[in-house]
């Protein structure tokens, strides 16, 4: 609201130069009122100001020069049907005149607000045409008359949208706002402001098993506050939290340890209990505001708004990754594509890493702050496209969320006729066309444990996708309960490497299809000891050959390292096959396999005298061979400790 009033005090000065040696039609009385009254405003003596004015045209009623300056002064004072009364009869008097322009722009966004948004076009293009060519002004309305063609192709084309509270037990602060989730859909964590206007994060489960006709709205526990760790008596703002919901970054305000006005602080979450928060630090944060981070699912990227120096605009969006020695790179501003002159905020990535969704004012909407969407190509962003009436509408929209299966979306409203002046949670089911572009995501959850004791592990996994033979995902498992949660894009396939110091690492490989919506994975690891075996489940062969196939590298890799960093091991390469085809035949393909095994990892820096190959053919079964499955299990590639 500062920056509106700035912005209109600063119009009404510009347009005051520009006309006040051009007025010369006053009378002198008239004259002698209006100089008064001109160097009361230019004090910012408002009320006298506005007396003098109005006695100017009780002398003068036709005076232009003074019904803009009233309608000026109105606006600083709020009172809009003063301000539309002056500017309508500054247009009637001098509809060309360049100083009209003003009025123009604000009769347009009158109309606009109240969704006439033909008449506000019809204003809008007459204070374009009138304000300087190419100026910040120029410009503003030129974005006006875009938004008001937007608005009206929107409205006849709503979404089919229905909003719903989240109800009475999540909403149970006069203010609440910023909701995120984990990735499993189960945990809500969102901000609120307290009677004693303090900023606290809560969250809230959702209860499972309710009646099956009850809304989501009705299926959420109590609120609690997050952590006495991170809620203060200070302010604790916006959130994000990985998919897990074990890294959680927010925003403090003018914190002892804070180096600008607002800045973005971590938290872990181990077992039940979350860690003291600490600064992200000066590689992040600046002198300046930052506010209203975003964590990609696995936690390693940080999107999040600043005004800091070297953006587009004003407030624009900055992204920071997680470096391998888990330092925080410096901030980069998502550039033009994304950021404009005007403002960006609240950032929001979804879970698939590839769609983004952010606030904007400075692109054609239907009013204030609408919400875009975005997608990422490689490093290239797409240009961003309004998601469109009634999600946007012209109150300023920030602040949503959806959630990772790209189902459901959740945001703040307080622009309700039932909220009676409060910011409320609320949900809605995305529309299809809407997601159709989003990448839905699923998610692999389970354990991770000792196989021998059932001790569970801390312990570090990496996903990689097998089609494009890249690291997707980085992720650690609870050192307190084993558990772990990772986001898989729908329609991949995948391999898991799961590794902690004193285990042999064990590989995994699944595919998630559109009917998944998780992948449940308890993983025991086996103790470095003699004989303790392994099964190498991505490495690749075709059909009755010995040639690996190019996806198998990423495991071999692993395998390759992992014998690196244990010098004194010896292993041995084992070949299985099924039943089908000669024992002989089995025996010599499973060899073959073997040593083409060893001989990758002899290429790869691996003593020879370190690895033994042998092909067992079809003599090991690890199940009957009496189905399709059961033969894809014995056609296998095994690591044992010697």
């Amino acid at each position: 609201m500062h920056r509106v009033l700035l912005f209109c005090f600063a119009l009404a000065i510009i347009t005051l130069q520009n006309v006040s040696a051009q007025d010369v039609t006053l009378s002198r009385k008239a004259r002698e009122v209006y100089d008064k009254a001109q160097k009361a405003w230019q004090e910012r003596k408002l009320p006298e100001a506005t007396e003098l004015f109005e006695k100017v045209l009780e002398i003068e009623p036709n005076s232009y020069d003074t019904h803009l300056r009233l309608a000026q002064v109105y606006e600083l004072q709020r009172k809009p049907d003063l301000i539309r009364k002056h500017y309508y009869k500054a247009i009637n008097l001098k509809p060309d005149a360049p100083q009209s322009a003003a009025a123009f722009q604000w009769i347009g966004r009158d109309h606009f607000n109240v969704q006439r948004y033909d008449s506000a076009q019809f204003y809008f293009e007459k204070a374009f045409a009138l304000f300087p060519a190419r100026s910040s002004l120029g410009r503003l309305a030129e974005k006006s008359v875009a938004s008001a063609r937007f608005a009206q192709q929107a409205v006849k084309n709503p979404l089919p949208i229905e909003k719903k509270s989240m109800g009475d037990t999540v909403n149970f602060l006069g203010t609440q706002y910023f909701p995120v989730m984990t990735a499993d859909d189960e945990t809500l964590i969102f901000t609120g402001l307290t009677a004693n206007r303090d900023e606290n994060i809560y969250f809230t489960r959702r209860i499972k098993g309710g009646p099956a006709d009850r809304s989501p709205a009705d299926r959420w526990d109590v609120p609690e506050e997050i952590s006495k760790n991170i809620n203060t008596t200070n302010n604790e703002g916006t959130c994000t939290v990985s998919a897990d919901g074990r890294t959680l970054v927010f925003t403090a305000c003018n914190r002892p340890d804070g180096l600008g006005s607002c800045d973005l602080y971590i938290s872990h979450k181990v077992g039940k209990e979350w860690s003291q928060p600490v600064n992200l630090g000066q590689e992040v944060n600046s002198r300046e505001w930052e506010s209203q981070p975003s964590l990609s699912a696995d936690g390693h990227t940080l999107y999040f708004a600043s005004d800091r120096k070297g953006g587009v605009g004003k407030r624009d969006i900055w992204v920071t990754h997680l470096d391998d020695k888990k330092q925080w790179t410096a901030p980069k501003n998502l550039g033009p594509g994304i950021n404009t002159p005007d403002d960006e905020n609240a950032p929001f990535i979804h879970a698939n890493g590839r769609t983004l969704f952010y606030s904007s004012n400075g692109l054609a909407g239907m009013g204030g702050f609408d919400i875009f969407i975005t997608q990422k190509t490689d490093t290239i962003w797409a240009a961003p496209a309004n998601i469109g009436y009634p999600i946007n509408t012209v109150s300023d929209q920030v602040g949503l969320f959806i959630a990772s299966n790209g189902e459901n979306a959740y945001y703040t409203d307080d622009n309700t006729e039932k909220g009676g002046g409060r910011s409320l949670l609320y949900t809605f089911r995305v529309p299809e066309s809407l997601q159709k572009l989003i990448t839905p995501t699923r998610y692999a959850k389970g354990k991770v444990f000792d196989k021998k004791t059932g001790t569970v592990l801390a312990s570090d996994i990496d996903l990689f996708d097998l089609k494009t033979q890249t690291k997707v995902g980085s992720f650690t498992s609870d050192s307190q309960n084993g558990s772990f949660l990772a986001v898989l894009n729908s329609g991949g396939e995948y391999a898991f490497f799961v590794s902690r110091p004193g285990y042999l690492f064990k590989s995994l490989s699944f595919s998630v299809d559109k009917d998944q919506s998780f992948v449940d994975l308890e993983i025991p690891l086996e103790a470095i000891e003699k004989d303790r075996a392994e099964v190498l489940n991505n490495i690749f062969f075709k059909t009755g050959e010995y040639i690996l196939d190019d996806k198998s590298k990423v495991e071999l890799d692993k395998l390759s390292d992992f014998l690196h960093k244990n010098k004194n091991i010896k292993i041995e390469i084992s070949g299985h096959t099924d039943d089908v085809g000669s024992d002989t035949e089995n025996m010599a393909l499973s060899q073959r396999r073997a040593q083409s095994v060893q001989y990758y990892l002899q290429q790869s820096g691996i003593a020879a005298d370190r690895i033994l190959a042998k092909g067992y053919g079809e003599t090991k079964p690890m199940a009957p061979n009496d189905s399709d499955e059961n033969r894809q299990k014995n056609r296998r590639i095994e690591w044992r400790i010697l």
